[in-house]
């Protein structure tokens, strides 16, 4: 059966720092369920015209085992709604104490809007919300050209980030490159 394993990391204003420091059991629920979690085989099929026919992993793929594993430990969704109103606010896929995780296997753009919901949860005013750090788990590059295409990888998060320095987003963050053995 196949299994996920972490294959690279980044640091973003020392999030792995903090992690180690702050929260280590935390980071290491993060690391135990990530390499445990059972996956099954990729069965879908791609209607892509470049890979028509081929099979491919899909999100759901990881999602489902991820979430299940991670729920087993505690790990819930936070929802927190914007000041005043009742309709409009972020969730993140799962947080425990002061650390929120997102498992991202989408298109770039929702990378982008998960560090800004760390960002919001970083600077809220609500303590009980507050997070000292966000994880945000995306394929490595070559579990990505197994998957179909427009999926965000390790290499172009880490560009970005690393592009905008310290500035975007100015929350710190752990990311994780996984892929599959």
């Amino acid at each position: 059966m196949p299994r996920l394993h972490i294959v690279d990391t980044y640091s973003h204003m020392f999030g792995e720092e903090i992690l180690d420091r702050v929260h280590p059991t935390l980071k290491r629920e993060v690391v135990v369920v990530i390499s445990t979690a059972k996956i099954a085989k990729a069965t879908k099929r791609s209607k892509e015209k470049s890979r028509r026919g081929q099979i491919v992993w899909s999100g759901k793929d990881f999602n489902k085992p991820l979430k299940l594993a991670l729920k087993l430990r505690s790990w819930d969704k936070r929802t927190v709604y914007y000041p005043g109103q009742s309709r409009f606010y972020i969730d993140v896929d799962f947080a425990k104490a002061q650390v929120a995780v997102e498992v991202q296997f989408g298109k770039y753009a929702f990378v982008q809007h998960d560090f800004a919901k760390f960002r919001y949860l970083f600077e809220t005013d609500d303590l009980s919300l507050r997070i000292d750090v966000g994880i945000e788990v995306v394929p490595s590059a070559s579990l990505q050209r197994k998957m179909y295409s427009g999926v965000a990888n390790f290499d172009s998060v880490r560009t970005s980030l690393l592009a905008h320095a310290r500035n975007d987003p100015a929350v710190p963050l752990w990311i994780l490159a996984i892929d599959v053995k």
